[in-house]
């Protein structure tokens, strides 16, 4: 019994390394709840497990994460807070220690008939964050016919920690993406009353930008860095316009403001630098006007050097600027800005991207 009890701590700890090291690495919560349930479940020999949050204008729990044969069913039921098993848990506050849910009258017997589950025994903790109460840990049906103890309710207090650590993260991370996207839009409209582009253009931009991204296989974080890069890929312009508010008709001057629009995304990009947020999307900015042959600016980058992203913008926002000219100009005269933007593929344009621009366009 002691050389059991001694493998169980020894299971825990290497458990509680794991799980520790994973909540520096991984920022998906889901992925992070699996696995310390499923760990949990291991080490006090359950069969199924779940984690189940407070919502506390509804009052009621949902399940975050669950393990076992029903894991998805149950996913769509919700419990009250004071009625059943986790419900009295996280009403109280205290854990819970059931051995034969038949012989207590806070079982609910309705939920097993609904999933078609037979629950024997339950085990629940409260997960508690400083003395708030967010939700409850369970392990159903103790394997082997024996019955859940201290013991395990030890193990699991230990493994709720980890549960609060992961969902204060994860509010942070929210909070951050809150604040980044309010950055965002604040830019756009700063950008807009410039103006360096017709109402809405930007967003225009961006969601061309990710559809042609999306069909060259950028997902994920990369998809999400298109669209916000897309958005702010003319940043520089504004600090740039406000330098060289002069009268660029006079052809004296002409050549003051190819050069300093020319120098607009090396100074987005600085200007993004100051935001740590902002890192992933320096690159695309910097070199949205890379040409694919190697003659554009501000480094001469060739092909595959300039960042996918960038040759996604710079394609997109030329294709952009044709549509917006369809007010002002003929049929014609568009059909021939599309072809001129076309025949530049391989030497302006990278042709993997002109052809799937083609493809979105039905051409």
């Amino acid at each position: 019994n002691d050389l059991k009890k001694l493998e169980k701590q020894i299971l825990q700890l290497n458990a509680l390394n794991k799980i520790s090291f994973d909540l520096t690495e991984t920022t998906d919560l889901e992925v992070l709840l699996n696995k310390i349930i499923k760990y949990a479940a291991e080490i006090v020999e359950g069969e199924a497990a779940s984690i189940l949050l407070l919502d506390k204008v509804k009052r009621e729990l949902y399940f975050k994460a669950s393990l076992g044969k029903k894991s998805q069913e149950i996913k769509e039921y919700k419990v009250k807070v004071g009625q059943g098993i986790a419900g009295w848990v996280a009403e109280k506050g205290e854990s819970l220690i059931i051995n034969d849910v038949t012989r207590d009258n806070r079982w609910n017997k309705d939920f097993d008939n609904a999933i078609k589950f037979k629950t024997k025994s339950i085990i629940c903790v409260p997960l508690r964050s400083e003395k708030e109460i967010v939700g409850v840990m369970e392990v159903i049906n103790k394997k082997d016919k024996t019955s859940f103890d201290k013991d395990d309710e030890i193990i699991l207090n230990s493994f709720t920690n980890q549960v609060v650590i992961a969902l204060s993260n994860a509010n942070i991370i929210k909070d951050l993406n809150n604040y980044f996207v309010n950055i965002i839009e604040i830019l756009i409209q700063a950008m807009e009353n410039e103006p360096l582009g017709p109402k809405g253009h930007f967003v225009k931009v961006a969601q061309l930008a990710t559809q042609m991204g999306n069909k060259l296989g950028v997902t994920g974080k990369d998809y999400e860095n298109l669209y916000y890069a897309s958005l702010l890929h003319d940043l520089g312009k504004m600090k740039v316009k406000r330098k060289i508010d002069i009268n660029f008709k006079a052809e004296e001057n002409l050549h003051l403001f190819q050069d300093e629009v020319s120098i607009h995304p090396v100074v987005g990009a600085n200007m993004l630098k100051q935001i740590n947020l902002f890192k992933d999307l320096i690159p695309m900015v910097r070199h949205h006007h890379e040409n694919y042959n190697g003659t554009g600016y501000p480094d001469g980058l060739r092909g595959e050097e300039i960042p996918l992203g960038s040759r996604i913008i710079a394609v997109v926002e030329d294709y952009i600027k044709i549509l917006y000219n369809k007010a002002i100009k003929s049929p014609a005269e568009n059909d021939e800005a599309l072809k001129r933007l076309f025949s530049l593929a391989g030497t302006k344009y990278d042709p993997k991207v002109i052809n799937v621009l083609k493809e979105i366009i039905n051409l």
